[in-house]
């Protein structure tokens, strides 16, 4: 399988003391020209939620040059839940990340709110992937996430095999 990493941006709120972005010279990755024989899209950060307009923008020309294409966004941002669940809504999936304790209430809103959307018929099957740092208590989720609980910062966050980690143009 063909995934790309793609950095849409390379702000984000938090100063994460191991964030693995440090360990790259993002603004020298290579530029994606081409959505073109990639069967899975990363779409990554920073905090993709930051700009969600340009988020959006990117889904839509993903799915215009490669409707074939799984389309997953990684994020830790909580605090807009209803821009969260229209993101979540447009893509195939989302790994979200618990950084903190405080992040557990407004996990928790969008949980239950995506909870009551895939309780009706117009709510697509998504793949929820969640991980929880380590130290993170209390934590129920409501829908099927597929958790990772207690992680810690990876020095050099190595990519997996068969993937490539790219840019888009206005980083």
């Amino acid at each position: 399988m063909k995934t790309l990493r793609l950095l849409m941006i390379k702000e984000c709120q938090r100063t994460c003391p191991g964030c693995c972005n440090k360990d790259w010279e993002l603004d020298k990755l290579p530029i994606c020209n081409s959505f073109k024989g990639y069967e899975e899209i990363i779409i990554t950060g920073g905090e993709p939620m930051m700009d969600t307009v340009k988020l959006m923008g990117l889904v839509y020309q993903i799915r215009d040059e490669n409707p074939e294409a799984k389309i997953y966004v990684y994020t830790s941002d909580t605090r807009n839940i209803e821009r969260l669940s229209y993101v979540v809504y447009n893509v195939d999936g989302l790994t979200l990340t618990l950084h903190e304790q405080s992040d557990i209430t407004p996990f928790e809103k969008f949980d239950a709110l995506l909870y009551g959307a895939m309780e009706t018929d117009e709510w697509p099957h998504k793949s929820l992937r969640l991980n929880v740092f380590k130290g993170i208590e209390h934590l129920k989720p409501w829908c099927n996430w597929q958790i990772k609980k207690d992680i810690v910062w990876i020095k050099d966050c190595p990519l997996p095999k068969n993937e490539v980690f790219m840019r888009t143009k206005d980083l």
